[in-house]
């Protein structure tokens, strides 16, 4: 009892330090706001958007279902849908941009008892695999536009913040792509020798094991990390002109004030990072903070940044919605009792 309630107070608190980050980004950049209800919103924007942002959470759910598939556990791509858009809903409405991720591992382990730690690790490959798709993304896209000549990357001044994130991001996803070829290519021997000094790790060694022999595995399955790229490479595609489309939702009457679409492909990725790394609800109020920051970077305006996050949120909040009702009807497929032990839920506690 306790424990449940330490978990329901700091969630509470999480909730109210959302909404009143959120209060305070708004104040400090109302004198580029308060004109937004005289606007004229884009309704083709509104829908683009929409239909892009269901593309980039079906090409999710794929791209799940094929890692979990490549280490031979029974899913279904119906599976991976329905665990899936539970993990939507929580991503898009709990505290923390990866709280879905709980949901889904717990489901998943349930269903392979015997293999827990490798059911778990699918769900990290995944979440792994779409940040070094952001990185790679950023890094290849502008860098793309720069080799291009783009002017607004290319200009001896302003462009310098666009350039120095390329950089950044080509240097790590470097390295991620090194790790996982390190990884590849170790002797069987080296690696075999690695997982029995995990498994002497005092409490956690058997699981520490379990996950290395899975990282092992998704190494020796260059084809389906391939295909993972490719579709993390996709979802972010539609990522970029989903956000796009929603900063044209409401234009304001400067058009410089909007970042251009080549300055959207190479700093939306960072955006996406530090969101996923505050735990506040879909990272409320932080994610227009970063934003509207980065929008400041490259000389566009502060306000219009903001606005565009809290557009594209608007859409998240609609599908997370859409979501959820999908999963309540399919809500006798999922197991009646969950991690908490509550038998009239469904949902496990991602706290505990």
């Amino acid at each position: 009892m306790s424990s449940s309630r330490s978990s329901v107070v700091k969630s509470v608190i999480k909730y109210v330090a959302a909404i009143a980050l959120l209060g305070l980004v708004i104040g400090l950049n109302w004198s580029g706001l308060k004109d937004l209800n005289f606007r004229e919103m884009q309704f083709h924007n509104l829908v683009f958007a929409t239909v892009l942002y269901i593309g980039i959470i079906l090409s999710q759910y794929v791209r799940w279902w094929m890692l979990v598939r490549a280490l031979g556990l029974p899913f279904r791509l119906r599976d991976a849908f329905r665990l899936g858009m539970v993990g939507t809903f929580y991503n898009t409405f709990l505290p923390g941009s990866i709280g879905g991720d709980f949901v889904k591992a717990y489901f998943i382990a349930k269903d392979s008892p015997q293999r827990k730690a490798a059911a778990v690790a699918t769900v990290v490959a995944d979440r792994m695999l779409g940040l070094f798709g952001l990185l790679l993304f950023g890094a290849a896209v502008g860098g793309g536009f720069w080799l291009a000549g783009d002017a607004n990357i290319n200009h001896p001044d302003k462009g310098l913040p666009l350039r120095v994130i390329i950089v950044v991001c080509s240097v790590l996803a470097g390295i991620g792509a090194l790790a996982y070829l390190v990884i590849a290519l170790l002797p069987a021997r080296a690696k075999h020798r690695f997982a029995g000094r995990l498994t002497r790790v005092r409490r956690f060694g058997p699981v520490l094991s379990e996950l290395w022999f899975t990282a092992v595995q998704y190494g020796e399955r260059p084809r389906v990390v391939l295909q993972g790229v490719v579709l993390s490479a996709f979802a972010h595609t539609l990522m970029m002109l989903s956000f796009d489309c929603a900063a044209h939702l409401f234009p304001p009457r400067d058009a410089n004030l909007l970042a251009t679409l080549p300055e959207h492909f190479v700093i939306l990725p960072i955006g996406y990072i530090f969101q996923a790394l505050v735990p506040l609800p879909g990272g409320l109020g932080f994610a227009e903070l970063s934003f509207g920051g980065l929008y400041e970077l490259i000389g566009r305006g502060v306000a219009e940044g903001v606005v565009a996050r809290l557009s594209l949120r608007l859409i998240e909040w609609g599908l997370g919605l859409v979501c959820y009702i999908a999963y309540l009807r399919m809500k006798a497929e999922l197991p009646k009792e969950s991690a908490a032990g509550s038998p009239n839920s469904s949902f496990p506690n991602p706290h505990s």
